[in-house]
């Protein structure tokens, strides 16, 4: 018998929220979407919403380091598993570990960890790694340690992808090399990204041109905005087809920042991600990051030296964030949580709410609390 999510409200970016039933069939799959509050006769109804609860597709976050104690640099599958069950509280149904400036043989013990956590997705689901680092710019560092820092490596990511998938590499576009490793990236399948990067606008459309696609954590460790040069700032506004991940907590990006890119930008190239570390779900206090110490305060995560450390957001926060900074209604931005992530990476089985597609579901409040995440029509969190 087929199971039945009852009297929600969907989310859908191509119509208005309304009252429907949710059929979800053996292999984990949507196979019908009944319009209204009444779910079909003799069906095996596993979540009633009584007509008050949001059903959007599951979050996708494609930039997280860590949560609740643990990030990829443990390299280990408790490190993993920790952060692909915390993610699930977040409303997160698939999520990137992402990995940090780290060794060679740092960054193998990262791709084994999340290679071994895919043998048993039995949280959040994880089709690939996020590679950020070590191919920065020293001197848009931020908390990554510049020592670690080096030229693109092709044969470095061969090595990892055939260890677990990468999925997406960021990187500083005006290094030397950079332009040859991403069309080789491209060759792969795999999308890149400029990240702590100092190019200048020049320097970012030729690398465009070799086949970049995002800019990540969109304002943070990139070349500012300047009426001489525009940089990587000034990229994410004037191109159309460049995909934007914004941290929405309110730190990375001020409230006004939000709104201004949501102002101009296509909703279509915007992703919510959390760039989240190990502190995130523990609250304030000093915290482990590799070999240095990240103090948490309000919402804010920094090392030492004052430089901000990745977030300790939530992604159910973000969402919240953007509705309350921006207006939007709760169906637009559903491109930005699932819809963009999934279409940037390829991902054609999820990401929407569409018969056919993957039962990876999140379940929220009036308030837009997380009340219960779906992944493959199992529920795998419930507040």
């Amino acid at each position: 018998m087929s199971s039945v999510i009852a009297d929600v409200l969907l989310v859908s970016p191509n119509s208005l929220i309304r009252p429907v039933c949710l059929e979800i069939d053996d292999s984990g799959h949507i196979s019908q979407i009944f319009e209204g509050h009444d779910p079909p006769a003799g069906s095996q109804v596993i979540f009633d919403g009584s007509g008050e609860i949001y059903l959007c597709a599951g979050f996708i976050d494609i930039h997280t380091h860590g949560a609740n104690g643990f990030d990829l640099t443990a390299a280990t599958l408790e490190a993993v598993e920790t952060i692909a069950e915390a993610k699930l509280a977040e409303g997160v149904t698939t999520f990137l570990p992402t990995t940090w400036t780290e060794t060679r043989e740092n960054k193998i013990a990262m791709a084994e960890a999340a290679a071994a956590y895919r043998e048993n997705q039995r949280f959040a689901r994880t089709p690939f790694l996020h590679i950020e680092g070590p191919y920065l710019n020293p001197e848009q560092a931020g908390a990554q340690d510049p020592n670690c820092m080096r030229s693109p490596d092709v044969e470095e990511i061969r090595n990892l992808h055939s260890i677990c998938p990468v999925g997406l590499v960021s990187l500083a576009v005006e290094l030397e090399g950079a332009n040859e490793f991403i069309r080789e990236m491209r060759k792969l399948g795999i999308v890149t990204s400029a990240a702590h990067s100092a190019a200048t606008y020049a320097e970012f459309c030729t690398a465009k041109e070799s086949g970049l696609t995002h800019l990540t954590h969109y304002c943070n460790q990139m070349s500012r905005l300047h009426h001489r040069e525009v940089g990587l700032v000034g990229a994410g506004m004037l191109d159309d087809d460049i995909m934007i991940e914004m941290i929405c907590d309110g730190v990375h990006l001020c409230p006004d920042m939000v709104r201004l890119v949501f102002k101009h930008r296509s909703k279509d190239r915007i992703m919510l991600i959390t760039d989240s570390i190990a502190a995130s779900h523990l609250g304030d206090g000093t915290y482990p990051l590799g070999d240095r110490e990240i103090i948490v305060e309000g919402d804010a995560a920094r090392i030492r030296e004052g430089n901000l450390a990745g977030s300790i957001a939530t992604y159910d926060q973000l969402v919240r964030n953007v509705v309350e900074y921006t207006g939007l209604p709760l169906n637009e931005i559903a491109r930005c949580s699932s819809v963009n992530q999934a279409r940037s990476l390829k991902l054609s089985d999820r990401g929407v709410i569409k018969q056919g597609y993957l039962a990876d579901l999140t379940l929220l409040s009036p308030t837009l609390e997380v009340v219960a995440t779906y992944v493959g029509g199992e529920a795998r969190y419930s507040a």
